[in-house]
């Protein structure tokens, strides 16, 4: 019998190591909903930014959101109703919504954002309330909007990032968020500069509790840093745009513990041309460039086919407003078009890339096949790399003939991307250094900005667009194929068209 018992007891200590136990660590419960997720990006936008945090840590909500044609659909806002003129437009806020501090949703709440927004021209990035004359409470859910002009894109203007709506208890008098209280499934919880952003679960969010208790948003610039952080499961997910390099796709395929995903979203990628001095102000030349790049080849070849290559000018998930097959490859025309302009000199120009953008996308790869190509059509192509903001600086003095960036069509309305690039005054033609000019441009993203009828709104949007590829301020290469990844434990984690993911509905296996 002692025999007996001592077998037993040499098998229930086997048992009990093979099950964790004797005083070894046990593995972390099966209920524990805790997610990091790594960023080639700091999601942190600072206090005085519209939205405190990027859009993707689901601290705040807009009034509206675009669905996956980029129309725009009540969120935050029941209805959203526009007078004759669609210079007034009354909000109808969603009843029983309530701020991370406790207190409700109403029309003094969405007053005080917008009027936040509005009265610091530097927090307005996206132009939303531009126009915006007035806004006022006409009662506890509604809110009334007064423009200078028509804004028939209104719905689409205060999507997402456009207008963030913040509890008034969020900010000083002077507009400084001293905690976010949005409306959305997390909350704010902390901000470690240049490390970390860590929100938690809004147990009483309006569409229902998420199962993650906590998410934390990890900052690592370097891609290949990034994926080795992935394998190890120092993170469960790289969940951004631009996360996942296209080289990166095989090794996450083949790795059994990881799982490569993959979703068009609304960001194009550009060659931008310095259109105020040569050999750029030279619209033959510009011509010649964009004619000679293979856009087919590029994504084949740099890209891994991870990509689409650009014959529109924003992305083509805007199916309403798209024109096809304005952008195409012709290199007998290129340097045909390139033979016209040429000069005494020889064409030496400067193609500057950004650091940082490079860690996110194969920009440095682009910037070669571009040089090589470019050779063909005559030009001595120098690449320098600098970092974000000594990049910005340099384009904004126009220190540069040619750079890569990428664009979001943020709102899905045409607006965002002709009232920013093309228009003179615009934010991203100035800012960039491209220095177009052009006075039917101008007129034509003016009226089309305040046409009421829908029709003929994309009939001038049309003519933009073949403006646009006729005199080629820019040109689009291709539009983003965003990759991301997770571990086999996470279920349910996707990204939407601007590459927001989906924490509300994710879980840990």
């Amino acid at each position: 019998m002692a025999r007996v018992r001592k077998i037993l007891v040499s098998l229930t200590i086997l048992l009990l190591v093979l099950l964790g136990g004797c005083g070894r660590p046990k593995p972390a419960p099966s209920g524990e909903q805790s997610l990091v997720i790594g960023a080639g990006r700091d999601f942190y936008a600072g206090e005085q930014s519209p939205g405190f945090a990027h859009g993707s840590t689901g601290i705040w909500e807009s009034l509206t959101v675009l669905n996956e044609d980029l129309e725009p659909v009540p969120h935050l806002a029941e209805k959203l109703v526009p007078d004759d003129t669609g210079k007034v437009w009354t909000v109808h806020l969603r009843p029983g919504i309530k701020f991370h501090d406790g207190t409700p949703l109403d029309a003094r709440a969405v007053v005080e954002s917008v009027r936040r927004i509005s009265r610091h021209p530097k927090l307005d990035e996206y132009g939303t309330f531009a126009q915006l004359e007035r806004v006022e409470a006409v009662g506890e859910r509604e809110v009334r909007f007064v423009f200078r002009r028509p804004e028939p894109a209104f719905p689409a203007k205060v999507a997402y990032h456009g207008c963030p709506i913040f509890s008034p208890q969020s900010f000083d008098a002077e507009g400084k968020i001293l905690h976010p209280y949005g409306t959305g499934p997390f909350k704010f919880a902390e901000y470690k500069k240049g490390e970390a952003l860590t929100v938690v679960r809004n147990d009483d969010y309006w569409r229902g509790r998420p199962r993650l208790e906590k998410v934390t948003f990890k900052v690592i610039p370097d891609p290949s840093t990034r994926l080795a952080a992935l394998q190890t499961g120092a993170i469960q997910a790289i969940a951004d745009v631009g996360g996942v390099l296209p080289e990166q796709a095989p090794i996450i395929q083949g790795d059994p513990r990881l799982v490569l995903l993959s979703r068009p979203v609304t960001t194009t990628h550009y060659l931008l041309f310095n259109n105020q001095k040569p050999p750029f102000n030279d619209v033959r030349l510009r011509q010649a460039v964009s004619l000679t790049v293979d856009r087919q080849q590029l994504v084949k070849e740099v890209l891994g086919g991870y990509g689409e290559p650009a014959d529109t000018l924003f992305t083509p998930l805007a199916r309403r407003w798209v024109v096809k097959g304005l952008w195409t490859t012709d290199k007998q025309k290129a340097r045909e078009l390139a033979e016209q302009a040429k000069g005494k000199e020889p064409r030496k120009v400067l193609l500057v890339v950004n650091s940082s953008l490079a860690n996110r996308w194969p920009y440095r790869s682009l910037a070669e096949v571009l040089q090589a190509e470019l050779k063909e059509l005559g030009f001595e192509v120098e690449l320098k790399l600098l970092e974000m903001g000594a990049w910005k600086e340099a384009l904004k003095r126009g220190e540069y003939d040619l750079t890569l960036t990428p664009y979001t069509l943020m709102t899905g309305d045409p607006d965002f991307f002709f009232g920013r690039w093309i228009y003179s005054r615009g934010s991203m033609n100035r800012e960039r250094g491209l220095g177009y000019r052009n006075p039917e441009a101008d007129r034509l993203v003016e009226q089309a900005a305040a046409e009421l009828d829908p029709a003929r709104r994309k009939e001038l949007y049309d003519r933009l667009q073949r403006l646009v590829a006729e005199e080629v301020p820019l040109c689009p290469l291709y539009h983003d194929l965003c990759l991301y990844a997770t571990r086999k434990e996470v279920q349910g984690l996707t990204l939407d068209p601007f590459f927001k993911p989906s924490l509300e509905r994710t879980w840990i296996e």
